[in-house]
């Protein structure tokens, strides 16, 4: 089995940064094995899906895994999104200690796929997750799940996912003739780990005060364009801003929970594109949007103040009565 070199190192190199010091909340297993595929992931075993691979659409990447958790009467959901840049990833990535932690507390859980960007560009990926919302919601009675109580959470690319559908306004299509497009797409709250919450290139070299940051090995496809430069065309920066947690948010919004496992540190050109993508200073400048909005937030970063709240506790606290 051949791995892309480039890739794998970015991988090794966001492991060696996370293996000291305490850290934020970490839902995902280590990323190096989402880069090297799902035999070095490992399907779920302990605990293994109540339901496995479960469909929601006409391509291979529309699955799920559902863990249903005990008690009575029907349970609240934290639907989960892979990492991976948009590139790589899947749901096996969920962590099993999180998974138990969420299931303990009377938690359903659900892990999704959905379409990478060799697929087609942005927003399909986003579009995608809603899509998975609205199946989930549509069929609630099938997993004995509140359709009303429903949270999102993921790591990185998933963390961004969950973000939009956190602000985006309801995509339910109210005179759709599909019965899965009427349900909405809106969520209770969400808990994410190192999201980039901004992808509106020139304004991100802005905050971080710099001409330019590394390349994203995924970057070209997400947009579709041939070179850096073209981040800054209008096209490019109107997508962005399509995609982007942070262009979302408004007053109502629901709570959301921003852990990112690395330190509050300058960055430069030189710095590794799995160091800024991730970096704390994406869940600041996000927090202060949100705080203006009139909204709840709760950030966590290495070397930041200690939260108020656990995840597990946060996502408790909004799911169950």
């Amino acid at each position: 089995m051949k791995f892309p070199l480039i890739p794998a190192l970015i991988a090794l190199a966001s492991l060696a940064g996370c293996a000291t010091g305490p850290t934020p909340w970490q839902p995902h297993k280590n990323a190096i094995f989402s880069y090297l595929g799902n035999a070095a992931q490992g399907a779920p075993t302990d605990p293994a899906p109540t339901r496995a691979d479960v469909s929601y659409g006409d391509h291979e990447r529309h699955r799920f895994d559902f863990w249903q958790a005990q008690g009575e009467g029907p349970r609240p959901l934290f639907l989960y999104f892979h990492g991976g840049g948009f590139g790589f990833g899947n749901k096996w990535e969920l962590r099993p200690s999180v998974l138990r932690s969420i299931l303990n507390q009377g938690i359903s859980v659900i892990s999704c796929n959905y379409r990478l960007v060799e697929s087609g560009p942005l927003p399909q990926p986003l579009h995608d997750g809603a899509r998975a919302l609205q199946h989930i919601r549509h069929h609630a009675a099938d997993f004995n799940i509140d359709p009303n109580r429903i949270a999102c959470g993921g790591y990185s690319a998933g963390g961004l996912m969950s973000l939009w559908l956190a602000f985006h306004n309801d995509l339910a299509d109210p005179d759709s003739p599909d019965p899965i497009a009427r349900q909405s797409t809106r969520i209770t709250c969400a808990a994410v780990s190192d999201a980039p919450t901004h992808l509106v290139a020139p304004e991100v070299y802005g905050w971080f005060q710099v001409p330019h940051l590394r390349e994203f090995p995924s970057t070209r496809r997400c947009f579709e364009i041939k070179s850096l430069e073209e981040l800054h065309d209008p096209r490019v920066v109107d997508l962005a801003r399509q995609v982007s947690p942070y262009t979302h948010v408004s007053p109502g919004d629901p709570p959301v929970y921003l852990a990112h496992t690395g330190r509050n540190r300058s960055v430069n050109r030189f710095t590794l594109p799995t160091i800024w993508v991730h970096h704390p200073l994406f869940g600041i400048k996000l927090r202060q949007r949100i705080h203006d909005a009139g909204n709840q937030c709760t950030l966590h970063y290495r070397n930041g103040p200690p939260p108020a709240q656990d995840p597990i506790t946060f996502l408790t606290q909004h799911l169950t009565p």
